[in-house]
């Protein structure tokens, strides 16, 4: 139980704190960070890709894993397209 624990914690994270670190290489690549009003969307989003993990890896058993899979897969994808989408509608 608790090595399955540990195992899915440490998938999450690699899986999030991988999306984050592009996350942020996509948002300082594409200068974003140079803009004041977006900081607050950015810190939001980081700390969310680094506590997420271990929501994912609480909830993640039984019915519920394959909701925390999803959640997972989900938040990097949305964390990987987000500078690209914050860089349209913000029109920097």
């Amino acid at each position: 139980m608790i090595v399955n624990f540990i195992l899915r914690l440490v998938g999450y994270a690699l899986l999030l704190g991988l999306s984050a670190y592009a996350f942020q290489t996509l948002w300082t690549n594409d200068g974003l960070d140079a803009v004041g009003r977006l900081h607050s969307f950015h810190d939001k989003t980081i700390l969310a890709l680094r506590v997420a993990p271990l929501v994912l890896a609480v909830i993640g058993f039984g019915p519920l894993r394959a909701l925390a899979i999803f959640l997972g897969f989900f938040l990097a994808a949305a964390a990987l397209t987000a500078p690209f989408v914050v860089l349209r509608v913000a029109g920097v």
